[in-house]
């Protein structure tokens, strides 16, 4: 049932133009199931975004995560609402919102009923990476580092999984994202930890989607990524991928895409 997967999100302090891409592609996409956006007090522009087929939820910080930057509080979130849900969803995917747009409906497709996890560009590893070598180095040490270096780095702002299986991974994510330490270009943490976990087995039922598969992931990409005759995005393999992620760190993309999705009214509907 097309209706029964469910898209959760972490809206913390944008306006209607950072999530209109994502908000308006979903919907010419054709996705029929549910979407949940958490904002803070400083998301702006709550009535334009209401108009979107979006459950709206303002977050709530409990003051002993009162220290967590916006990346790991997301996880404690989304915990919580499927905890608490009395709906049981035949998949979940937990995204970024302000850099990624989608083409394909991002559930039509053949998930595993475990945990679908990303992984970047190949041309760099978790060890090479000064970003997401550094987060695992600030949050688990450098012997953490050490043992994953070599692996690819699968991204963490994009994660499918059915409902216990998502369930389990968040589980799993909140219960080591603290204690956390607050220190200098750690707000990604969670990447980092979520590197090592799916890189030391410690997620069950993994499956890895390189940029092959339906969520194409740009940020380590070379160039403008290819495009098929009505400028969709193509994966790796010369299909239009579900999912496009990073979409920003391409001017040429990110001015189109901005163009694309900038008339709302003009696409209700289409």
């Amino acid at each position: 049932m097309p209706e029964n997967n469910l898209i959760l999100g972490l809206a913390a302090g944008y306006h209607y133009g950072d999530v209109r891409p994502f908000l308006t592609s979903l919907e010419r996409a054709g996705y029929r199931g549910e979407l949940v956006l958490f904002v803070s007090e400083t998301t702006r522009d709550l009535d334009r975004i209401g108009e979107h087929n979006v459950t709206v939820i303002p977050l709530e910080r409990p003051a002993e995560l009162e220290h967590l930057p916006y990346n790991a509080l997301r996880y404690f979130l989304y915990l919580d609402f499927l905890k608490s849900s009395d709906r049981r969803f035949e998949h979940v995917l937990i995204t970024d919102v302000r850099d990624v747009i989608f083409q394909l409906d991002p559930f039509d497709y053949q998930w595993t009923g475990g945990i679908n996890c990303t992984l970047e560009d190949k041309r760099m590893t978790v060890g090479e990476c000064p970003h997401n070598s550094h987060w695992v180095r600030g949050h688990l040490g450098e012997k953490a580092v050490t043992t994953i270096e070599d692996n690819y780095i699968s991204c963490s702002g994009t994660t499918v999984a059915g409902h216990s299986s998502m369930l389990e991974y968040l589980q799993i994510m909140t219960e080591k994202l603290a204690p956390y330490s607050p220190g200098e270009r750690m707000a990604g943490y969670d990447q980092g930890l979520h590197n090592h976990l799916a890189h030391t087995g410690q997620l069950p039922g993994l499956t890895f989607h390189d940029n092959s598969g339906p969520i194409i992931t740009l940020g380590y990409t070379k160039g403008e990524p290819e495009t098929d005759e009505e400028g969709f995005v193509l994966n790796t393999a010369g299909a239009r991928a579900h999912m496009v992620h990073q979409y920003d760190r391409k001017p040429k993309l990110f001015k189109k895409i901005r163009s694309r999705y900038a008339d709302y009214k003009t696409h209700v509907g289409a």
